[in-house]
């Protein structure tokens, strides 16, 4: 039964994202991302949608407490968003940076710019547990972090088989 109430908020999201690649209308910046892009606005609503649905049941929370926490989990989603596409366009820009054989100077500048957003992921992280710890007892704070690992892992690899439609059951 825990396997179902999982599976139906990850296979909604999964149908989400699906249908939103097909229905959305492309932004202005369409000619920059690719054909098959989702619109980061779906993927950030879809990912809120599934952190609501799942954290109250995965962490035993209380509806009232739920609803404190509410505010910092929307916070916590779109602040990860932002850092996490800038962490991705610093990655890429280390990767052909090293590749086109850059200067030692603009090397240095590109591993700056991806340590600063890798600790901006980090300090995001910090920053949401150290507003929701004080509401939760130890058995939550514990069942918080296992479920944000496994709704890391769920996510990452949902929007792996969504973008790349065509690799299988990989």
């Amino acid at each position: 039964m825990t396997k179902l109430l999982m599976g139906l908020p990850l296979l909604v999201l999964a149908g989400t994202l699906a249908f939103s690649q097909q229905r959305v209308a492309p932004p202005n910046n369409a000619a920059k991302q690719p054909r098959n892009a989702v619109p980061r606005r779906v993927l950030q609503d879809a990912v809120l949608g599934f952190y609501v649905s799942q954290f109250q049941q995965q962490a035993e929370v209380s509806p009232e407490v739920f609803a404190k926490i509410l505010p910092f989990l929307q916070q916590f989603v779109q602040d990860r968003f932002e850092i996490s596409q800038r962490r991705t366009r610093a990655l890429n820009q280390l990767r052909q940076g090293i590749q086109r054989g850059s200067s030692d100077d603009d090397l240095k500048r590109l591993i700056h710019d991806f340590d600063t957003a890798d600790a901006d992921f980090q300090s995001n992280q910090e920053k949401f547990l150290s507003n929701v710890d004080p509401l939760l007892d130890a058995r939550q704070q514990a069942k918080l972090r296992v479920f944000q690992v496994m709704a890391d892992n769920r996510m990452r690899q949902i929007l792996t088989s969504v973008q790349n439609p065509n690799r299988g059951g990989q």
